[in-house]
């Protein structure tokens, strides 16, 4: 039986507009694919679609099972919204270009329903939260960033368009399986570094490749990391970097970290695009990533045979 990890309550806590549910019933998801409750449980007890047991016996199944198998077979999602997801999930098939152009213009107008929609889609066609990070969502921030820097958008809408994302990204964590618990991955943001969106897309991104990623967090002291590490024993550990606040700071406090990583046998690696060519060059790490699609390679490399 496998044993998938319980975040509902954060989930809740932290996206109370979010719908998407953590356990659904073989009826719901018979309803929702259009296939009948005899064929879901048939598939729950070939392992087909993994599933759970309640405390008096009823079947529950994790939707993240249930995505992934829509993503693995393509079976078309009859009524998306029985599983808490947007009402038009899975029927529209996106072009990343295009995908981009809607959902940047979804995000400034503050289109929560719009911009779920477009990811959702692309996710369960069966392209990688990577190349979704990489092509759609990371491009869609930066062009966001330039318009606030130039005036061309209220500041209130770039905080809206964050906070948006950052629900997508937490249902999109309900819909990803749980890493295996022997890889464990730990990471953050440096001190000063409040950029929330980043370091929770490297953590899905590790969790869809296979392994136990948690996010420490943002702003975090290098010294409350270097705890971190001596206390979990991570295989990987990395800083998503978007904002250098002390220079003078980051380069003692990287090596530390990384003498930290190195004395449990791991290994450092490190992204984001708030460092000059100058510093990023005088900090020790084992890979620097400037892309998600990098991170998987890299991670993929380092996992024990």
């Amino acid at each position: 039986m496998i044993r998938w990890e319980s975040s509902i309550a954060f989930f809740n806590a932290t996206c109370r507009d979010s719908i998407v549910q953590e356990l659904v019933t073989p009826k719901q998801v018979a309803r929702a694919i259009d296939v009948s409750e005899s064929s879901v449980k048939r598939w729950c007890d070939r392992g087909i679609i993994p599933s759970v047991k309640t405390a008096g016996g009823h079947r529950r199944i994790p939707i993240a099972a249930v995505i992934s198998y829509l993503r693995e077979t393509k079976q078309p999602l009859v009524a998306p919204e029985v599983l808490g997801l947007p009402a038009t999930s899975g029927q529209s098939r996106w072009v990343q270009d295009r995908a981009l152009d809607v959902i940047l213009q979804a995000l400034t107008a503050g289109d929560a329903d719009r911009s779920r929609q477009i990811l959702f889609d692309l996710w369960l066609s069966g392209k990688p939260l990577a190349v979704i990070f990489d092509e759609v969502v990371a491009p869609a921030f930066a062009r966001i960033g330039q318009q606030w820097a130039c005036g061309e958008l209220e500041i209130y809408r770039e905080r809206h368009a964050c906070e948006i994302m950052t629900r997508v990204l937490f249902e999109f964590r309900l819909g990803t399986p749980p890493g295996d618990p022997g890889l464990l991955a730990l990471g953050g943001t440096i001190p000063g570094d409040h950029y929330v969106i980043p370091t929770t897309m490297v953590e899905l991104v590790l969790q869809s490749a296979g392994w136990n990623s948690r996010s420490l967090g943002n702003s975090v002291p290098f010294s409350s990391f270097c705890r971190a590490i001596a206390e979990n024993h991570p295989r990987l550990f990395w800083l998503s970097i978007s904002h250098v606040e002390n220079p003078e700071e980051i380069v003692p406090g990287v090596r530390s970290l990384y003498e930290a990583i190195k004395d449990v046998g791991g290994f450092l690696v490190i992204g984001g695009n708030g460092m000059a060519p100058e510093v990023r060059e005088q900090l020790p790490m084992d890979h620097f990533c400037s892309s998600m699609q990098q991170l998987v390679r890299f991670a993929d490399s380092v996992k024990p045979s």
